[in-house]
């Protein structure tokens, strides 16, 4: 059954209005969402504790609900690089991940394990780090996920088949328009070990390019692309599903100011599609 549906806060704070999480407090009453899904920013270098404060205020007095973070999306790419000064690093940016989703209540966290220009090319040495992540994540009380992210080298299925082969108990967030991105997403949802269980998370987003077309990597909103919604529902509900699902699809304007009809049109296409 579907736990609800939520609003990634990087459909709202973008490069456009300073990525400033102080302007959820203004945003998230215009939202048809359950909740919000927390995205941290690797340019929240030096502030990042100050911007989740702003966050926490907001989040005690709207009573917002937060139970999705997603990592710094940097962490996947220093794994990537894989020098051992930027696996250290990575692993300290995790560690404060973990402290920020327990502080706001999060229940379950979104990594991207690989990233960048290195993107898959050591993916055996981003798949060994996994592990000590997975504990670090349960001692503050979080379900870590692995996010399908697009690959430079193979595809996400394959890596995802490796992960769970590694870590039985692996955890997965899927991604329609990282699976479309390699036109994978009839295997993604064909994936019996995948789906046994194993996934925890869902975001629902448009893709308008082709195959791995690095030159259109925007989050569409439904209807702006060709993914085929209709079956990717159909399939979600029979395999009953329980879990959050998020539109992380942009949604600001260069101006600054949110698109909330779009957004709502969005968010309430996945309601309908999933309950």
């Amino acid at each position: 059954m579907l736990k609800g549906v939520l609003c990634s806060t990087g459909a709202l704070i973008t490069r456009f209005n300073g990525r400033d999480p102080g302007l959820l407090r203004g945003f998230f009453p215009h939202i048809e969402a359950d909740g919000l899904e927390f995205m941290i920013y690797p340019s929240w270098d030096g502030r990042l504790f100050e911007q989740v404060a702003k966050v926490e205020r907001f989040k005690r007095e709207q009573n917002v609900n937060i139970p999705v973070l997603h990592a710094d999306k940097s962490i996947g790419e220093l794994l990537s690089r894989g020098a051992d000064d930027e696996i250290r690093e990575a692993g300290e940016r995790f560690k404060n991940n973990c402290i920020i989703a327990e502080r706001l209540g999060a229940e379950l966290m979104v990594l991207h394990l690989w990233g960048g220009p290195a993107s898959d090319r050591h993916i055996d040495r981003n798949i060994n780090e996994l592990g000590e992540y997975m504990r670090a994540a349960e001692k503050h009380g979080v379900l870590l996920t692995v996010e399908n992210v697009i690959c430079g080298g193979k595809t996400p299925l394959v890596h995802l088949n490796s992960i769970m082969d590694a870590y039985p108990d692996a955890a997965f967030t899927i991604d329609t328009k990282m699976a479309e991105f390699h036109l994978e997403l009839p295997q993604t949802l064909a994936c019996e070990r995948l789906w046994d269980g194993r996934v925890k998370h869902l975001h629902v987003n448009d893709y308008g390019g082709g195959l791995r077309d690095f030159n259109d990597l925007k989050v569409r909103h439904i209807g702006e692309g060709h993914v085929d919604f209709d079956s990717f529902f159909k399939a979600v509900k029979a395999r009953n599903y329980e879990g959050w699902a998020t539109v992380e699809s942009t949604s600001v304007r260069p101006d600054g100011t949110v698109d909330f009809i779009k957004l709502n049109r969005s968010l309430n296409a996945v309601r309908a599609g999933l309950e």
